[in-house]
C-alpha cells in the first residue's frame, strides 16, 4: 500500500468513527416515525410520448425496496399503499428488494402487493435473490404482476403504447443489459427499471434514456457533514433523486423499508412514492 492509499484510508477511517459519533447524537431527533411518507412527483419529457395520441400523459408509481418484515413497520407499508392509490397512476412499477433473507414474510409481501393498483411492472433487487427470487418472481405472477428479468415488455395504457425494460439485479451482478434491450429498435423510448442504480452507466450504452432504480434508502442518513463521508466510504455515487448517468437521466427512489431496524435520518431518506407524469414536452 503506497502512502497516498494509507493516508486516505486513515483519514476515511476518522471521519467515519467522527460520522459514527454524530449520527448516534443526531438519530433521537432526526428519525422519521413509522408511517411517514413523501409523495415527490415530477413532470419528465419522454421520448416514447411522441407515439401517444393527443399530447396524452401517463403516468408512472413507483415504490422500492418494500422489506417486509421486522425492520419495515406495518405502518409504512399500508401509507405506501394508500398513497400509490391516490395517485391513480396508469402504471405502477416496482423496483426490488421486496423481502429479506428468506421467504419467511412472503404471505405478508402476497397480501400487500395484492392491494396495489393495477397494471404493474417488477424488477428484483440484491436482497430478493438472498431471499429466494423463483418463490418471489413467482408469487408475483401469481398476482398478475409483468417480472422482467433482463426482459421488455411492450404495454398498452389506454392506446398509448409503453416499452418497459427490466434489469436484473447488478449489486449481485445478475445484470445482463444486452439481454434486457434485445431487440428492442428504440431503446431511446423504453422506460428502464433497475434495482442497482450503478448499472445506469451502462443502460445509456445500449440506449436507455430513462432509468428508475432504489437499492440506496435515499443514503439511509443524509445530515451535513455525515452523508459525504458515508456515501465516500461506501462508494456511491447516486444516492437520491436525479442524475445524470452518462446518456441516461436516472431516479434512485428512497423506499419504502430496510432489512434491519436503523434509522432513516434526514429529509432525503424519508420512505417514498415517486410519480413521473411522462409526455413529450414538460407541462408550461
Amino acid at each position: 500500500m503506497d502512502r497516498r492509499t494509507f493516508m486516505r484510508r486513515l483519514a476515511l477511517g476518522t471521519a467515519a468513527a467522527t460520522a459514527g459519533t454524530a449520527l448516534f447524537k443526531a438519530s433521537e431527533a432526526a428519525a422519521h416515525s413509522a408511517g411517514e411518507l413523501a409523495q415527490r412527483r415530477y413532470a419528465v419529457p419522454f421520448r416514447g410520448a411522441q407515439l401517444w395520441p393527443n399530447d396524452t400523459r401517463i403516468r408512472i408509481a413507483q415504490l422500492s425496496d418494500i422489506h417486509v418484515g421486522w425492520g419495515t413497520p406495518a405502518e409504512t407499508l399500508l401509507a405506501a399503499q394508500r398513497a400509490a392509490h391516490q395517485a391513480k397512476p396508469d402504471l405502477m412499477v416496482l423496483t426490488g428488494d421486496y423481502l429479506n433473507h428468506s421467504l419467511a414474510e412472503i404471505d405478508t409481501l402476497q397480501a400487500w402487493v395484492a392491494s396495489l393498483p393495477r397494471p404493474i411492472v417488477a424488477t428484483l433487487g440484491n436482497h430478493d435473490h438472498y431471499s429466494g427470487a423463483t418463490g418471489i418472481r413467482r408469487m408475483l405472477e401469481a398476482q398478475g404482476v409483468i417480472v422482467l428479468v433482463n426482459q421488455n415488455v411492450q404495454l398498452d395504457l389506454g392506446g398509448r403504447p409503453l416499452t418497459v425494460v427490466g434489469v436484473d439485479d447488478g449489486f449481485t451482478h445478475r445484470d445482463d443489459p444486452e439481454r434486457a434491450f434485445a431487440d428492442l429498435s428504440r431503446p431511446d423510448r423504453a422506460l428502464v427499471l433497475s434495482h442497482e442504480p450503478r448499472t445506469a452507466d451502462r443502460l445509456g450504452l445500449h440506449g436507455g434514456r430513462l432509468v428508475l432504480s432504489g437499492h440506496t434508502h435515499g443514503g439511509q442518513v443524509s445530515l451535513p457533514g455525515i452523508t459525504d463521508i458515508l456515501t465516500e466510504i461506501l462508494g456511491m455515487r447516486y444516492v437520491a433523486g436525479w442524475y445524470q448517468a452518462g446518456d441516461a437521466r436516472l431516479y434512485v427512489n428512497a423506499g419504502v423499508g430496510a432489512s434491519v431496524r436503523v434509522p432513516r435520518l434526514g429529509e432525503a431518506t424519508l420512505p417514498e412514492l415517486s410519480l413521473f407524469d411522462l409526455g413529450a414536452t414538460s407541462p408550461g
